[in-house]
């Protein structure tokens, strides 16, 4: 199991094949503050908080959790969650792991593909993704 708030690597055959988040590698480390100027991050985050109904959760996986504001918010509300973000995107990962220190939480960071995620079936009780989709092809969006 990955150390708390450190990002473990669990890539698959693939490779390094994956968008960064705002599309460019050097843009990463400016991810967090361009998404809380572009978008209402804070407010719909929130929401999914709200609709992800963790009271009764004991596991979480955010898939695609780039630099972990949603899973940090998660362990925020809810100490005891066990809560997992996976990411391709190293750099992102290392941002999480940086800002889950900062606010004293622990959460497991695991670099993987979103389409081979690295956890059998049944892990989780929770399942949660945000402003991730969009970097999918379509067909791999067709269920």
């Amino acid at each position: 199991m990955p150390h708390p708030s450190r990002a473990h690597d669990e890539s698959d055959a693939r490779g390094d094949q994956y968008k960064p988040a705002l599309g460019h590698h050097w843009l990463t480390r400016v991810y967090d503050p361009v998404v809380r100027v572009t978008s209402r991050e804070s407010a719909f985050k929130a929401r999914l908080l709200t609709q992800a109904m963790l009271d009764d959760a004991e596991t979480l996986l955010d898939v695609g959790c780039d630099t972990g504001t949603f899973a940090i918010m998660a362990k925020r509300s809810n100490p005891a969650l066990r809560v997992v973000g996976v990411d391709a995107d190293p750099a992102a990962l290392e941002i999480a792991a940086q800002k889950a220190s900062s606010a004293g939480v622990e959460i497991e960071l695991v670099r993987g593909s979103a389409t081979s995620l690295p956890a059998p079936d049944g892990t989780f009780d929770r399942v949660v993704s945000s402003l991730f989709f969009h970097h999918l092809d379509r067909a791999t969006k067709k269920p």
